[in-house]
């Protein structure tokens, strides 16, 4: 990471000024307590694309777990409804349903999908508060056929604030 800082700074020639502003901005999302928010936004998709090629890209290509990912969700069985508040259910209503197999097309039974995000609001369980710990969270079991069905609502699209450094 210091190499590449380096390469960048000798490439552009980068000035004291323009250096100071970049300090200034690194310790605001310090300050901010965005670290984890920016190396999500900006660094991980990088790190999962190294990942899938190491598998010599089988398979599908997976996602970043993101910055509200909570290990250890609740287990649900295949066809199931996500845990939500009464409230909840007045958001549209999403079915999430699928299979997953090997790489020749067969069920792949004892494998899990874990699903979680935003309430209708865009609010996600353990990060804001007066929403229960485990609200649209869970790992879902698929059958023994490697199938799953998963109720949910239509989440809130994804927002990055944009009032500290990161947005």
């Amino acid at each position: 990471v210091i190499g590449a800082f380096a390469d960048i700074i000798q490439k552009h020639q980068v000035t004291y000024d323009e250096y100071r502003v970049l300090k200034q901005w690194l310790i605001d999302v310090g300050e901010y307590g965005e670290w984890p928010l920016w190396l999500d936004v900006f660094v991980e998709h990088e790190i999962e694309k190294v990942h899938y090629e190491r598998k010599g890209f089988a398979g599908t290509k997976g996602s970043i777990e993101g910055p509200y990912y909570v290990p250890n969700s609740p287990k649900l069985p295949a066809k199931c409804t996500m845990p939500m508040r009464e409230k909840d259910k007045v958001a549209p209503p999403l079915i999430f349903k699928g299979q997953v197999t090997d790489l020749d097309g067969n069920g792949l039974p004892g494998a899990t999908v874990e699903l979680w995000h935003a309430d209708e609001e865009g609010f996600y369980s353990q990060f804001a508060p007066g929403i229960p710990e485990w609200n649209l969270r869970g790992t879902v079991e698929v059958d023994a056929d490697g199938n799953f069905e998963i109720t949910t609502l239509k989440p809130a699209p994804y927002k990055i604030p944009a009032d500290g450094p990161t947005g």
